[in-house]
């Protein structure tokens, strides 16, 4: 430790101001922080002052042939289909970008969805207990630590699906943290659409919350600020879909060995999903695996 003796106390104040002031201009990028609806094009690493969300269902809501057990939630952070009748999301959408996250907490507990009408079970917590598996965010916690309001939201029981800890920790995760690289470090706009299919029984074999088999997500994915009216090519966008089985030991896998295309994920799940992208761009990337 250096010694401060013999040097004046006004002196070291200036000092250590200058310094100060040399740190913040360094870690702030361009000397200022982001205002507005535009932000720099650099790399995020600070908390914005507003939490930018476009629309949650930009490439169209997903449906299929059975409207009855598709009941639309619209929340400030992303926009689900609740099967009242299997106690869980059939697909969660939301956008993600770097101005969702930030240094809030991460919440404490889950809730039960209180907005869920009458004669709709209201999925509790406690319905996972000892039942073996994770309550499985689909909208990452960490993609909305913007404020504590926001990441509230993800641990409602609509955002959640049963998924053993070695999906959920293991090849899940590695695909979110790939998607919050995308969106913090390479400056993307990403619409995300994520669900389950199939059907293993219930938690605690109460009849309560279907077990799926499968978990799901499609990332669209476009340079900051960007959605469907910038969608002119197929070279303007890019699209990932992945299908990870749920079950034991996968949890050193990468997320890359479940890529699939999003056409077997609409015959598995019987949504249409993109259905707003120009059909040649559609048709293009729901064929492909990136």
């Amino acid at each position: 430790m250096h010694s401060t003796r013999g040097v004046s106390s006004s002196r070291l104040s200036a000092v250590l101001l200058a310094s100060l002031a040399t740190l913040l201009a360094a870690c702030a990028p361009d000397g200022t922080a982001p205002t507005g609806p535009s932000a720099p094009d650099g790399p995020s690493f600070y908390t914005y002052p507003s939490a930018i969300y476009r629309s949650h269902v930009e490439f169209g809501t997903p449906y299929d042939g059975s409207p009855s057990n598709d009941l639309v939630l619209s929340k400030r952070t992303h926009t689900s289909s609740h099967n009242c009748a299997e106690g869980g999301p059939n697909w969660v959408s939301w956008n993600l970008n770097k101005t969702h996250y930030g240094d809030a907490p991460r919440s404490t507990s889950f809730y039960a969805d209180a907005t869920l009408p009458a004669g709709c079970y209201r999925v509790v917590t406690s319905d996972y207990t000892n039942s073996g598996y994770s309550r499985g965010h689909m909208v990452r916690s960490e993609e909305r630590t913007w404020s504590s309001d926001d990441n509230k939201q993800t641990f409602l029981m609509t955002n959640v699906l049963p998924q053993y800890q070695d999906l959920n920790g293991g090849p899940w995760y590695k695909f979110e943290q790939y998607l919050q690289d995308l969106a913090q470090n390479e400056n993307k706009e990403i619409y995300v659409i994520a669900g389950a299919t199939g059907n293993a029984g219930t938690l605690n074999g109460a009849g309560k919350v279907v077990i799926p088999t499968y978990t799901w997500k499609i990332a669209v994915v476009m340079p900051y600020g960007q959605g469907l009216a910038n969608a002119t090519s197929t070279g303007s966008l890019q699209v990932i879909a992945v299908d990870m089985p749920n079950v034991t030991g996968i949890s050193t896998r990468p997320w890359t060995d479940y890529k699939t295309t999003v056409d077997r994920l609409e015959s598995f799940s019987g949504y249409n999903f993109l259905d707003k992208l120009p059909d040649s761009i559609e048709t293009y990337w729901e064929s492909r695996v990136l």
